[in-house]
């Protein structure tokens, strides 16, 4: 019995879980897709490279954000691009064209960069595995109970 309940109510937060993160997965998409559309296009100068060491498919890789200034309205604006990207990247000094959200001008990315394409991948991954270990709970909870049944 105690089984039971554990398994199934395991199997219930794990589908709550996968709905959860596959709405966060949506929404994140959207987003991407807003600034998109919202995106004013101006020439930056980069202050400054930061390197992050991520892991992609198992594998390290060093992934470049940068520092820039731009103006909006006359005023000078300085911030660090949302997507990051691989070599070869822009140097420190160099003039570039960026995208800035015209709601939010902090907001910003090189306009070289898809900045959609990671947009919700973690979530909507994670999502896919919770849905997984949903199914598979009441499943292996139905064996077990088989198994028992004719063991007896």
């Amino acid at each position: 019995m105690i089984l039971s309940v554990v398994m199934l109510g395991a199997a219930g937060v794990a589908l709550v879980l996968s709905v959860v993160l596959a709405l966060r997965g949506v929404r994140e998409r959207k987003a991407a897709d807003s600034f998109t559309e919202r995106a004013v296009v101006t020439t930056a100068d980069v202050l400054e490279t930061r390197p992050k060491d991520v892991a992609m498919s198992g594998e390290p890789v060093t992934i470049y954000f940068h520092l820039v200034r731009y103006e909006v309205d006359g005023e000078p604006v300085t911030a660090e691009t949302m997507s990051g990207m691989e070599p070869p990247i822009p140097h420190v000094g160099e003039r570039v064209e960026v995208r800035y959200d015209s709601t939010h001008p902090r907001r910003v990315v090189l306009d070289q960069v898809d900045h959609r394409m990671g947009a919700g991948a973690t979530a909507l991954g994670l999502a896919r595995v919770m849905l997984g270990v949903a199914v598979s709970l009441p499943v292996a909870w139905a064996l077990i109970v088989l198994i028992t049944e004719f063991a007896v």
